[in-house]
């Protein structure tokens, strides 16, 4: 009897791994996503096409929302009493997860200063040849 539930046991504790496994590659894959489009968006504003840069932000925010989703209902399973292991690929996961959120809380920053110095740049150019 002891060996039939030590099995059981084992299979439960490699069902709960896999589980774990399938949802950390999920919230890296869209943090990695949510990462994808924060480079577009930088490479847009080098171009200073500034409603595509904020257009690839706004994807960004959207695969980040999907992975804190999937992070948060694991936190909520632990924190109702299921423990849940240590798993380093879950840490790798959130900690893409956080980066790919500072990530983006810089870029639209920086989106709305390049904006703001553009638009500043223009209205000088306007004023100057006006006096000209």
């Amino acid at each position: 009897m002891t060996d039939k539930k030590n099995k059981t046991d084992k299979l439960d504790n490699l069902a709960a791994c896999d589980q774990l496994n399938q949802l950390s590659m999920a919230i890296l894959v869209h943090a990695g996503n949510a990462r994808a489009h924060l480079v577009a968006s930088l490479e847009a504003l080098e171009a200073l096409t500034f409603q595509d840069a904020q257009a690839q932000l706004a994807d960004a925010k959207k695969e980040v929302v999907i992975a804190h989703g999937l992070q948060t209902d694991t936190l909520q399973m632990e924190a109702s009493g299921n423990q849940i292991r240590y798993s380093t690929l879950f840490c790798h996961a959130q900690d893409t997860l956080m980066t790919a959120q500072s990530e983006i809380l810089i870029g639209e920053h920086m989106v709305r200063l390049f904006q703001n110095l553009a638009e500043n740049n223009i209205q000088k150019n306007t004023l100057e040849s006006k006096e000209g």
